[in-house]
């Protein structure tokens, strides 16, 4: 049974799906950009939390969490993992395997460094962000991904939709138009600036056991460039390539993904 909790942070209120239980170290799943922790649904309804404890956040400004109580320090990659970071140590987890979708995998990578507990981390649809000399990857990245805070309803339910590219239900559109706008603006101005991590940097020397998941058919990021990231503990040693799929793997086929989700976290148990 998924009980919904509510936890006083220094980021605001944030809500926090749980179910299971265990001695293994939780999952802890992260939502994408103006989403949920309704998008892990499938992880909830599998057998995964007979085995352990399974966590899924609302971000700040997300879904039934409050809106940031300075959206400045919250909502940015780093604001994000030290939010989740906050919520751990309230509920003394000192170890968790993170899932994070979209944002979210960008969010599980920032919190390597900052948190020593997390085990293992699956990436599902990111290109993870670097710093580079020249300003202008970072200017191109933000051009294209760049979200108004006046979002309308037609706007972000395209969003809602295109964002998994798997079955399309309602809530989805109201979690995106729930989000605070401040969440969409804040992000993206903020994208390689502050202290944010080298993602690519982090993944190239962790020790920490990383699986990447993508979609044969993702719209939004290029999975060559993806591919061709270094990674110093990737796990099975390759990408995981899931056919049929776009932005949301674990949404679209949960039939397969859940499988892949269950041997990663089962060897990093290991």
């Amino acid at each position: 049974m998924t009980e919904l909790i509510y936890i006083d942070t220094s980021f605001g209120r944030l809500a926090l799906r749980s179910a299971g239980s265990g001695i293994l170290p939780p999952l802890l799943c992260i939502h994408g950009n103006s989403s949920s922790s309704r998008i892990f649904k499938p992880i909830f309804d599998s057998n995964i939390p007979s085995t352990r404890r399974v966590l899924a956040i609302d971000l700040p400004g997300h879904g039934d969490s409050s809106n940031a109580t300075d959206p400045e320090k919250a909502y940015t990659m780093p604001g994000y993992a030290n939010a989740a970071i906050e919520v751990l140590q309230q509920l003394n987890i000192e170890e968790v395997v993170v899932v994070g979708w979209s944002l979210g995998g960008h969010i599980g990578v920032e919190m390597l460094p900052r948190f020593r507990g997390v085990k293992g981390v699956m990436i599902i649809g990111a290109l993870l962000m670097a710093l580079r000399d020249s300003p202008q990857f970072l200017d191109d990245f933000r051009t294209k991904w760049n979200m108004r805070e006046d979002l309308g309803k037609e706007d972000l339910t395209w969003f809602a939709k295109s964002g998994t590219g798997g079955p399309y239900e309602e809530w989805m559109a109201d979690v995106a138009m729930r989000t605070h706008g401040k969440a969409r603006t804040v992000l993206f101005s903020n994208l390689g600036y502050g202290d944010c991590s080298d993602q690519q940097k982090l993944v190239a020397t962790t020790t920490v056991p990383t699986a990447v998941v993508i979609g044969v058919d993702e719209p939004h990021i290029d999975n060559s460039e993806i591919k061709k990231l270094k990674y110093n503990n990737l796990w099975s040693g390759k990408v995981v390539e899931m056919e049929g799929c776009q932005h949301c793997p674990m949404w679209e086929k949960p039939d397969v993904f859940i499988p892949i989700l269950q041997k990663f976290v089962a060897d990093v148990a290991a």
